[in-house]
């Protein structure tokens, strides 16, 4: 069985097709990242990192190009599968937390598992044991207008984590914070990584963030330019021991 969960070769992303405003935004992206990885995907405003994104996490189709995630042959699954891989190996935390305003930090985490069909009372359990792991123990009842952004990160974190996914898409998960609490979302997904064993890109525009990382992936219209590695090496080095 590969040790590669993400595997996209040639993948090119089209806007507006046939039409006087068409727009390629990913002019041929290849992207390998073995399960147990911690990358950054680095760029500006505009550089399509977002769109890369969108098409990792089966959120959009790339226009041309193969993309296999975990094994799995993305253009040949039928909808119904690609809706199960999404809600099953796939957790996503974005800059603008995506909670549902008027309900509770509890009820948010456990809204992926109510679509997923788990009962009431597992769904419960499960939401508390992961907003205890990220330090939200005590805020269970606590209303997202409740919260302050750190917070209702860690919230958004645990979210992404209720399906045991085997990979998190982070899509400029501390751009909204303060360095402060953005060091402790950073943290957070540090020990994820290291003690779970989570597959981790990150997207950011932050050098300084991106450099924890295991290895930096740079983005600049459309393309991939260049890869180093960054300072942890934990989960680089667990990755390929495994390759």
């Amino acid at each position: 069985m590969s040790d590669i969960m993400i595997d996209a070769r040639g993948i090119i992303k089209r806007f507006n097709i046939g039409k006087e405003n068409e727009l390629e935004i990913l002019h041929g992206v290849d992207l390998k990242v073995r399960k147990g990885e911690f990358v950054s995907v680095v760029g500006q405003s505009g550089s399509g990192k977002s769109t890369l994104m969108n098409i990792i996490g089966i959120l959009d189709k790339p226009t041309k190009g193969s993309y296999i995630l975990d094994g799995i042959d993305i253009a040949k699954a039928k909808d119904n599968q690609l809706c199960a891989i999404r809600n099953q190996k796939i957790g996503f935390v974005f800059q603008t937390y995506n909670l549902i305003p008027r309900t509770s930090a509890l009820k948010n985490v456990e809204l992926p598992m109510l679509y997923a069909g788990v009962k009431a009372r597992e769904r419960k359990e499960k939401a508390m044991e992961l907003l205890e792991l990220v330090g939200m123990g005590e805020r269970t009842d606590h209303k997202p207008d409740e919260l302050s952004g750190g917070q209702k990160q860690r919230v958004a974190i645990a979210r992404a984590l209720v399906n045991d996914p085997a990979i998190i898409l982070a899509d400029e998960p501390t751009g909204a914070l303060d360095s402060a609490t953005g060091r402790a979302v950073m943290d957070l997904f540090h020990k994820l990584n290291e003690e779970k064993g989570i597959t981790i890109v990150f997207i950011t525009h932050s050098n300084e963030l991106a450099e924890e990382t295991g290895r930096i992936l740079t983005l600049r219209d459309g393309m991939i330019i260049g890869e180093r590695q960054g300072t942890n090496q934990n989960s680089y080095v667990k990755a390929a021991s495994n390759f």
